[in-house]
This record gives C-alpha cells, structure tokens and sequence, in this order.
C-alpha cells in the first residue's frame, strides 16, 4: 500500500535536507486556508493577510531546516505566520483604524439557498468573536476554529499551556457572556 503525499506531510520523520518540494508544496497546501484564518483574524486586511500568508511560507521554506518533528508541521507554519502577523500590525501602530471601516468578512456571502436564520446566528456569532480581544480572540481561534491542540495553540502564542487554556477558556466565557439573550 503506497503511502500519499498527505501522510508525508504528518509523519513524524524530518523532513528531507533542504526540505523535499513535493512534501513542502503539501505541507502548504493543506494549510494555506488556516494560514489565511489566521492572519485574517488579526490583520483584518484580505490583501494584507494573503501576504503575511505569502510572507509566510517563504520564511518556512527558508527555515524547514528548524522543524524538528513533522507532527507538528501545521503548528510551526501556523507560528510563523501569527508571528508574521504581529509584524504587520506593529507596522500600522500609528495608523487609526475605524471600526466602521473594516472590510467585510471573510465568507460572508449568502447564496439563495441560505436561510435567513442561519445566516443571522453566525453573524452574531462573527460579531461576537471580533469583539474579543486580540489576545483571546487568537487563543480561541486557533482551539477552536483551526483545531490545534492546546500544546501548539501555547507553542503558537509562545506561552505556556496553562495560559494558553487560561485564554481560550475565558475567550469562551466571554463569548457566552456576550451571546447570552441574543441567540
């Protein structure tokens, strides 16, 4: 039974010296959505969130070297592009940014089909994850929108496990909190 280029991707080995294209193009493709989630989620710029996705994967492909364990492949590329994120919004620290001015979300585009009720509870619930703070917001979108585990949502962050579930909880409560009466 053959092996497929998925499985490589997730193995536990190393990957090749200078990382093997096959297995990097795979390792990107399957994680260029929760790439873009990610950098979306805390640029709030399409165009700014494509390159910091771009950005990205050129510093992983320059750096694959540093990957010690493919199991965890999709958390570093997913750390690295939070990292890369945070450049950019440290970049735009003295620009003002209007609430109201924010693109649309990501998305968001209703087909006919869709039934209004539906539509409705996931923009309350969009509005209400937006509203977050940028701290908890990131912790709870990698739990819980992106799946990682807890240890690589902490390795992400760059913080411990506890506090990684520290802020993933309490993204939760607030969240509760602030859809409580309203759906």
């Amino acid at each position: 039974m053959r092996s497929s280029r998925l499985d490589v991707v997730t193995s536990s080995e190393r990957p090749p010296a200078g990382g093997h294209p096959a297995w990097l193009v795979d390792l990107f493709q399957a994680n260029v959505g929760a790439a873009f989630n990610v950098a979306y989620r805390l640029v709030w710029n399409r165009a700014d969130a494509q390159d910091v996705v771009q950005t990205s994967f050129i510093k992983a492909t320059r750096s694959i070297s540093q990957l010690r364990d493919t199991s965890k492949a999709r958390g570093w590329l997913l750390s690295i592009t939070y990292r890369e994120a945070l450049m950019v919004l440290r970049s735009r620290r003295d620009l003002p940014t209007d609430p109201f001015a924010l693109p649309d979300r990501v998305g968001q585009q209703p087909t006919p089909e869709d039934q209004f009720l539906q539509h409705e509870l996931a923009d309350e619930i969009r509005t209400a994850i937006d509203h977050l703070p940028e701290l908890l917001r990131t912790a709870f979108v990698l739990r819980d929108v992106e799946e990682l585990p807890m240890s690589e949502v902490a390795e992400v962050l760059d913080i411990g496990t506890s506090a990684a579930k520290m802020r993933v909880a309490r993204a939760r409560e607030l969240l509760r909190i602030s859809l409580t009466g309203r759906i």
